[in-house]
């Protein structure tokens, strides 16, 4: 296979992941500091990880998402410069369209709404089967590769949220 997204599938292919992306994120910016807690309390979790995950307040939620949305930025324009073919694109495109899985989980977990859930199901896994058809249709080589994209998404969310929890700490001391 050695295809490429051409025409307005070389835009709008890449360009659904940042919509994609804008959904589910902008839930999550509305969402999850305030569900954070409940969610929290349903689940068997405690020590260290419980306080500092219950210290995640709005600063920290949109330090975080924004982190995020870089990364997310990166992989369109990589999308879009190699018509589908880019690495970081597939890597982001498979990370981010998966892990819709992980935002159901949470909520049958809980037995509750999660942030993310909403548009899981409705947006991002949607999006994901359409670019992956969309990829396939045009003979675009997979070059995704699941460790190397775990590692990579893993490692810059928990930068990410590094970066949130010094501009949470930053606020507090502010305030």
């Amino acid at each position: 296979m050695d295809g490429e997204l051409d025409g307005m599938r070389r835009w709008l292919v890449p360009l659904s992941l940042a919509a994609s992306f804008a959904a589910n994120d902008g839930e999550e910016l509305a969402t999850m500091a305030v569900s954070n807690r409940r969610a929290l309390e349903a689940l068997p979790i405690g020590g260290r990880l419980r306080d500092r995950a219950l210290r995640v307040d709005q600063r920290h939620v949109d330090a975080a998402i924004a982190m995020m949305g870089a990364l997310c930025a990166a992989a369109v324009y990589d999308g879009i410069r190699s018509r589908g073919r880019g690495w970081l694109y597939q890597d982001f495109q498979w990370a981010f369209g998966l892990h819709g899985i992980g935002h159901i989980a949470a909520s049958l977990a809980t037995r509750g709404y999660t942030t993310g859930v909403a548009t899981s199901p409705t947006v991002v896994l949607p999006q994901l089967w359409c670019a992956v058809r969309a990829l396939r249709r045009a003979g675009v080589p997979r070059t995704a590769r699941p460790l190397r994209a775990a590692a990579l998404v893993g490692g810059w969310l928990a930068l990410s949220h590094a970066i949130g929890a010094v501009a949470s700490a930053a606020g507090r001391r502010r305030a």
